[in-house]
């Protein structure tokens, strides 16, 4: 089943090197950069020259502020830029592009609650919306807004990767109080959903993909009581769900952890061979990942 995914994979990469969201639509940054790290979980040989034109296409989209847009229309630096860097760290060649993109990322601030959440509260008669922190910042999906758990997570992943590098900066305050906004937002039992655990005391119920996620961008702190409990929490949403996305997420996640995936591998197969992930990139690619064996590009 992984020779099929790989084709279905390489069979998406566009003619300028670049991936898109499904074959045949316009290259970005997110579907790339994940295309990248599933090729370099592969053997060394193994569409070596497709990963050459995905890293070239890249590294050519880089913004003069040494950002990443999402693509080649929406030029504005954005979240996918933590991606990039993920998909670079291993590559010697780029290294200087990927520090600086690093450095980038650092200066980027999600926002706190703001006007909106006092209106609400003044219309419900409620103390507080969100059960969360209003003080830890985190990152957005886009500048000058709302910090959420899946963009947060990735700048976690490509920060803590490249925190050797980056003495001298404010990387381990990030680091900090973007680890603790995760475990902020975490939902009551474990698990995580998008942006928060609880909404006008509402409580919010975990996602299978966004759980697997924020583990693995706390997979330096396996030995947490919250990190243990949470991954009990995936275990089960991952074997009930359909989403070949969430599945592939959480293999990833219990590799990292070192938890048998066998389970999970089963499950991925036979979503693909009844949907084929619908031809969409990032689950062909991170479906490699999960199944490639070799490495994980996504450790810290």
């Amino acid at each position: 089943m992984l020779d099929r995914i790989i084709t279905d994979l390489l069979q998406n990469q566009n003619s300028d090197g670049g991936w898109g969201a499904l074959r045949g639509k316009r290259s970005n940054t997110e579907a790339t950069s994940l295309a990248i790290a599933a090729l370099k979980a592969l053997a060394e040989n193994t569409a070596a020259e497709n990963r050459k034109r995905g890293i070239d296409w890249l590294v050519r989209q880089q913004n003069k502020d040494h950002s990443w847009p999402l693509n080649e229309t929406v030029k504005e630096g954005s979240w996918t830029t933590a991606l990039a860097i993920t998909a670079l760290s291993d590559t010697t060649e780029n290294s200087e592009h990927v520090l600086a993109a690093a450095r980038w990322l650092l200066e980027q601030e999600g926002s706190k609650p703001g006007i909106l959440a006092e209106i609400v509260l003044w219309v419900t008669g409620k103390s507080r919306v969100n059960k969360l922190d209003k003080d830890l910042i985190g990152w957005s999906w886009v500048p000058i807004s709302f910090s959420w758990v899946e963009p947060t997570s990735y700048a976690l992943i490509a920060l803590k990767k490249q925190r050797a590098r980056l003495a001298g900066t404010n990387v381990d305050e990030r680091i900090r109080q973007a680890d603790a906004l995760i475990y902020d937002r975490m939902c009551t039992g474990g698990g995580w959903n998008y942006g928060n655990s609880k909404v006008l005391d509402y409580a919010l119920w975990p996602y299978p993909d966004i759980t697997a996620l924020a583990l693995i961008a706390l997979q330096d702190r396996a030995g947490e009581k919250a990190n243990q409990e949470s991954l009990q929490v995936l275990s089960k949403l991952a074997r009930e769900t359909d989403s070949g996305l969430a599945l592939c997420w959480a293999a990833i996640c219990f590799n990292l952890y070192g938890q048998d995936q066998s389970d999970f591998h089963k499950q991925i197969d036979k979503r693909f061979a009844a949907t084929a992930f619908l031809g969409e990139t990032k689950s062909l690619a991170l479906a490699v990942i999960a199944l490639g064996g070799k490495a994980n590009p996504f450790r810290i």
